[in-house]
Protein backbone atom coordinates (compact mmCIF):
# COMPACT_ATOMS: atom_id res chain seq x y z
CA UNK A 1 0.00 0.00 0.00
CA UNK A 2 1.47 3.45 -0.98
CA UNK A 3 1.73 6.06 1.62
CA UNK A 4 1.01 10.11 1.61
CA UNK A 5 2.78 11.92 4.37
CA UNK A 6 0.84 15.04 5.16
CA UNK A 7 2.08 17.54 7.57
CA UNK A 8 -0.43 19.61 9.58
CA UNK A 9 -0.39 22.70 11.30
CA UNK A 10 -4.20 22.51 12.24
CA UNK A 11 -4.76 25.78 9.54
CA UNK A 12 -7.13 26.30 7.05
CA UNK A 13 -4.41 25.98 4.48
CA UNK A 14 -2.99 22.64 6.34
CA UNK A 15 -6.75 21.18 5.93
CA UNK A 16 -7.42 22.26 2.32
CA UNK A 17 -4.02 20.22 1.23
CA UNK A 18 -4.78 17.17 3.54
CA UNK A 19 -8.22 16.93 1.55
CA UNK A 20 -6.38 17.36 -1.45
CA UNK A 21 -4.56 14.42 -0.52
CA UNK A 22 -7.19 12.68 0.48
CA UNK A 23 -8.57 12.79 -3.36
CA UNK A 24 -5.38 12.02 -4.51
CA UNK A 25 -5.35 8.92 -2.62
CA UNK A 26 -8.49 7.96 -3.80
CA UNK A 27 -7.46 8.32 -7.59
CA UNK A 28 -4.54 6.55 -6.88
CA UNK A 29 -6.27 3.31 -5.03
CA UNK A 30 -4.61 1.17 -1.80
CA UNK A 31 -3.28 4.35 -0.77
CA UNK A 32 -2.85 5.53 2.89
CA UNK A 33 -2.49 8.98 4.47
CA UNK A 34 -0.36 9.01 7.53
CA UNK A 35 -1.26 12.85 9.13
CA UNK A 36 1.48 14.22 11.00
CA UNK A 37 2.03 17.13 12.94
CA UNK A 38 5.06 17.71 14.59
CA UNK A 39 5.34 20.02 18.17
CA UNK A 40 8.42 21.93 17.84
CA UNK A 41 11.85 21.38 20.44
CA UNK A 42 11.11 24.04 23.34
CA UNK A 43 7.56 24.50 22.65
CA UNK A 44 6.22 23.88 26.21
CA UNK A 45 9.53 25.99 27.16
CA UNK A 46 7.89 29.19 25.45
CA UNK A 47 4.14 28.87 26.75
CA UNK A 48 3.44 31.73 29.84
CA UNK A 49 3.14 29.78 33.68
CA UNK A 50 0.15 29.49 35.04
CA UNK A 51 -0.99 32.58 37.45
CA UNK A 52 0.74 31.29 39.95
CA UNK A 53 4.10 30.99 38.13
CA UNK A 54 4.74 27.51 38.24
CA UNK A 55 5.77 25.93 35.34
CA UNK A 56 4.23 23.32 33.14
CA UNK A 57 4.76 20.08 34.48
CA UNK A 58 4.52 16.45 32.60
CA UNK A 59 0.93 16.14 33.55
CA UNK A 60 -0.17 19.44 32.02
CA UNK A 61 2.30 18.31 28.78
CA UNK A 62 0.61 15.17 28.94
CA UNK A 63 -2.61 17.22 28.36
CA UNK A 64 -1.62 19.19 25.73
CA UNK A 65 -0.63 16.69 23.84
CA UNK A 66 -3.83 14.84 24.12
CA UNK A 67 -5.35 17.97 23.02
CA UNK A 68 -3.09 17.81 19.71
CA UNK A 69 -3.91 13.92 19.40
CA UNK A 70 -7.67 14.71 19.69
CA UNK A 71 -7.05 17.53 16.55
CA UNK A 72 -5.58 14.94 14.81
CA UNK A 73 -8.45 12.70 14.79
CA UNK A 74 -10.49 15.17 14.43
CA UNK A 75 -9.29 15.74 11.19
CA UNK A 76 -9.13 12.04 10.43
CA UNK A 77 -12.75 11.90 11.12
CA UNK A 78 -13.72 14.35 8.54
CA UNK A 79 -11.51 13.01 5.83
CA UNK A 80 -12.63 9.44 6.55
CA UNK A 81 -16.64 10.92 5.83
CA UNK A 82 -15.50 12.32 2.56
CA UNK A 83 -16.34 10.91 -1.06
CA UNK A 84 -17.40 7.12 -1.65
CA UNK A 85 -14.01 5.61 -1.84
CA UNK A 86 -12.36 4.65 1.64
CA UNK A 87 -8.89 5.64 2.14
CA UNK A 88 -7.00 4.44 5.62
CA UNK A 89 -5.90 7.78 7.60
CA UNK A 90 -3.37 7.01 10.48
CA UNK A 91 -2.14 9.68 12.87
CA UNK A 92 1.13 10.63 14.28
CA UNK A 93 2.31 13.40 16.87
CA UNK A 94 5.86 13.70 17.07
CA UNK A 95 8.23 16.48 19.06
CA UNK A 96 11.43 17.82 17.95
CA UNK A 97 12.64 20.27 14.55
CA UNK A 98 10.11 19.98 11.88
CA UNK A 99 12.61 18.99 8.73
CA UNK A 100 14.32 16.47 10.49
CA UNK A 101 11.10 14.94 12.24
CA UNK A 102 9.56 14.74 8.79
CA UNK A 103 12.47 12.88 7.01
CA UNK A 104 12.98 10.89 9.94
CA UNK A 105 9.05 9.16 9.42
CA UNK A 106 10.48 9.39 5.53
CA UNK A 107 12.88 7.08 6.58
CA UNK A 108 11.00 4.53 8.00
CA UNK A 109 7.42 5.47 6.55
CA UNK A 110 8.73 5.49 3.59
CA UNK A 111 5.91 7.65 1.46
CA UNK A 112 5.73 8.07 -2.50
CA UNK A 113 5.07 11.72 -1.46
CA UNK A 114 4.85 14.63 0.80
CA UNK A 115 2.46 17.09 0.24
CA UNK A 116 1.68 20.47 1.86
CA UNK A 117 -0.35 23.52 2.05
CA UNK A 118 1.29 26.76 0.72
CA UNK A 119 -0.27 29.84 2.37
CA UNK A 120 0.14 31.74 -0.77
CA UNK A 121 1.38 35.26 -1.29
CA UNK A 122 -1.53 37.22 0.04
CA UNK A 123 -2.24 34.86 3.16
CA UNK A 124 -1.87 36.74 6.73
CA UNK A 125 -1.36 33.38 8.56
CA UNK A 126 1.80 33.16 9.93
CA UNK A 127 1.72 29.38 10.31
CA UNK A 128 5.17 27.11 10.33
CA UNK A 129 4.37 24.86 7.89
CA UNK A 130 3.49 27.61 5.13
CA UNK A 131 6.61 29.68 6.33
CA UNK A 132 8.76 26.52 5.57
CA UNK A 133 7.35 25.26 2.58
CA UNK A 134 10.63 25.78 0.67
CA UNK A 135 12.74 24.52 3.29
CA UNK A 136 10.74 21.35 3.72
CA UNK A 137 10.82 21.23 -0.54
CA UNK A 138 14.76 21.66 -0.25
CA UNK A 139 15.44 19.02 2.71
CA UNK A 140 12.89 16.22 2.12
CA UNK A 141 14.12 12.94 0.98
CA UNK A 142 10.67 12.72 -1.10
CA UNK A 143 9.29 14.34 -3.52
CA UNK A 144 7.17 17.40 -1.98
CA UNK A 145 3.54 18.37 -3.68
CA UNK A 146 2.64 21.83 -2.75
CA UNK A 147 -0.90 22.54 -2.75
CA UNK A 148 -2.60 26.11 -3.17
CA UNK A 149 -4.75 27.94 -0.81
CA UNK A 150 -7.58 27.64 -4.01
CA UNK A 151 -6.49 24.37 -5.79
CA UNK A 152 -9.24 22.77 -6.60
CA UNK A 153 -8.82 18.58 -7.38
CA UNK A 154 -8.82 17.71 -10.21
CA UNK A 155 -8.07 14.02 -11.12
CA UNK A 156 -4.21 14.34 -12.32
CA UNK A 157 -4.11 13.23 -16.31
CA UNK A 158 -1.62 15.75 -17.91
CA UNK A 159 1.70 16.89 -16.07
CA UNK A 160 3.90 19.89 -17.27
CA UNK A 161 7.65 19.64 -15.92
CA UNK A 162 9.31 22.93 -16.43
CA UNK A 163 12.64 22.57 -17.28
CA UNK A 164 15.80 24.62 -18.74
CA UNK A 165 17.64 21.77 -20.02
CA UNK A 166 20.80 22.87 -18.17
CA UNK A 167 22.36 19.77 -16.69
CA UNK A 168 19.75 17.39 -16.65
CA UNK A 169 21.26 14.04 -15.17
CA UNK A 170 21.93 15.78 -12.57
CA UNK A 171 18.75 17.59 -11.03
CA UNK A 172 16.45 15.24 -12.32
CA UNK A 173 15.93 12.05 -10.35
CA UNK A 174 14.48 10.68 -13.20
CA UNK A 175 13.60 7.33 -11.09
CA UNK A 176 11.66 9.43 -9.35
CA UNK A 177 9.65 11.16 -12.29
CA UNK A 178 9.00 8.09 -13.72
CA UNK A 179 7.11 6.69 -10.64
CA UNK A 180 5.04 9.49 -10.28
CA UNK A 181 3.57 9.63 -13.83
CA UNK A 182 3.34 5.55 -13.67
CA UNK A 183 1.37 5.97 -10.53
CA UNK A 184 -1.36 8.38 -12.28
CA UNK A 185 -0.99 7.04 -15.90
CA UNK A 186 -0.54 11.41 -16.45
CA UNK A 187 1.01 12.73 -19.60
CA UNK A 188 3.78 14.83 -19.59
CA UNK A 189 4.51 17.47 -21.43
CA UNK A 190 8.09 18.82 -21.10
CA UNK A 191 8.50 22.94 -21.13
CA UNK A 192 11.14 25.24 -21.66
CA UNK A 193 10.53 29.06 -21.50
CA UNK A 194 12.93 31.35 -22.80
CA UNK A 195 12.88 35.07 -23.09
CA UNK A 196 11.45 36.95 -26.05
CA UNK A 197 13.25 36.54 -29.49
CA UNK A 198 16.00 34.21 -27.84
CA UNK A 199 16.55 31.13 -30.01
CA UNK A 200 17.52 27.85 -28.45
CA UNK A 201 21.24 27.28 -27.93
CA UNK A 202 23.17 24.39 -29.00
CA UNK A 203 23.69 22.85 -25.33
CA UNK A 204 19.51 23.05 -25.22
CA UNK A 205 19.22 20.35 -28.07
CA UNK A 206 22.01 18.01 -26.75
CA UNK A 207 20.46 18.29 -23.15
CA UNK A 208 17.32 17.23 -25.00
CA UNK A 209 18.71 14.66 -27.10
CA UNK A 210 19.90 13.44 -23.47
CA UNK A 211 16.70 13.97 -21.60
CA UNK A 212 14.98 11.74 -24.72
CA UNK A 213 17.05 8.78 -23.77
CA UNK A 214 16.31 9.14 -20.09
CA UNK A 215 12.91 9.87 -20.69
CA UNK A 216 12.65 6.76 -23.94
CA UNK A 217 10.23 4.51 -21.83
CA UNK A 218 7.92 7.55 -20.59
CA UNK A 219 5.45 9.16 -23.61
CA UNK A 220 6.43 12.56 -23.42
CA UNK A 221 6.04 15.69 -25.55
CA UNK A 222 8.22 19.20 -25.67
CA UNK A 223 6.84 22.18 -25.68
CA UNK A 224 8.94 25.40 -26.43
CA UNK A 225 7.50 28.92 -25.57
CA UNK A 226 8.74 32.64 -25.44
CA UNK A 227 7.95 35.01 -22.95
CA UNK A 228 9.31 38.00 -20.96
CA UNK A 229 8.77 36.41 -17.40
CA UNK A 230 9.79 32.35 -16.80
CA UNK A 231 7.44 31.98 -13.92
CA UNK A 232 4.57 34.14 -15.92
CA UNK A 233 5.29 31.41 -18.83
CA UNK A 234 4.74 28.33 -17.19
CA UNK A 235 2.37 29.57 -15.15
CA UNK A 236 0.36 30.25 -18.52
CA UNK A 237 1.18 27.73 -20.54
CA UNK A 238 0.04 25.15 -17.46
CA UNK A 239 -3.60 27.08 -17.53
CA UNK A 240 -3.90 27.03 -21.78
CA UNK A 241 -3.32 22.82 -21.69
CA UNK A 242 -5.31 22.46 -19.24
CA UNK A 243 -2.39 20.51 -16.57
CA UNK A 244 -3.58 19.15 -13.40
CA UNK A 245 -0.06 19.51 -11.71
CA UNK A 246 3.63 21.75 -12.39
CA UNK A 247 6.82 19.67 -12.02
CA UNK A 248 9.83 22.25 -11.03
CA UNK A 249 13.65 20.67 -10.31
CA UNK A 250 14.67 23.00 -7.29
CA UNK A 251 18.60 23.46 -8.06
CA UNK A 252 21.52 23.47 -5.34
CA UNK A 253 23.17 26.49 -5.07
CA UNK A 254 26.22 27.87 -3.60
CA UNK A 255 26.06 30.47 -0.80
CA UNK A 256 26.82 33.03 -3.15
CA UNK A 257 24.84 32.03 -6.09
CA UNK A 258 21.97 31.58 -3.28
CA UNK A 259 22.20 35.49 -2.88
CA UNK A 260 22.08 36.45 -6.43
CA UNK A 261 19.50 33.65 -7.29
CA UNK A 262 15.75 33.89 -7.74
CA UNK A 263 14.54 30.92 -7.36
CA UNK A 264 11.35 30.39 -10.18
CA UNK A 265 10.56 27.15 -7.70
CA UNK A 266 9.89 29.55 -5.29
CA UNK A 267 7.94 32.09 -7.32
CA UNK A 268 5.96 28.93 -8.74
CA UNK A 269 5.03 27.45 -4.94
CA UNK A 270 3.64 30.93 -3.95
CA UNK A 271 1.84 32.20 -7.49
CA UNK A 272 1.02 29.18 -8.87
CA UNK A 273 -3.36 28.27 -8.38
CA UNK A 274 -2.19 24.61 -9.28
CA UNK A 275 -0.39 22.09 -7.15
CA UNK A 276 3.31 21.99 -7.91
CA UNK A 277 5.53 18.92 -7.10
CA UNK A 278 9.15 19.88 -6.24
CA UNK A 279 11.11 17.25 -7.54
CA UNK A 280 14.54 17.52 -6.09
CA UNK A 281 17.93 15.01 -6.95
CA UNK A 282 18.66 13.73 -3.30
Amino acid sequence: MATILVPVDFSKTADHAAKYALRLAQQIGNCRLLLLHVVRTGYYETILPSVDYTQYGDDDIQRMNNQFVRKLNNLKDRLTSLGEKKVVVDIALEEGNLLAVINEVNSHEDPFLVIIGSNGKDDPEDKDLGNNTIRIAKTSTRPVLVVPPDALFKPVEKVVLACDFRQIREIIPVDNLKSFLSIFNARLDVLNVSPVGEQPKEEVLKEQALLDEMLSDVEHEYRFTEHKNITEGILDYSKSCRAQIIISLPRKYSFFESILHDSVSAKLTFRSDKPVLLLRAV
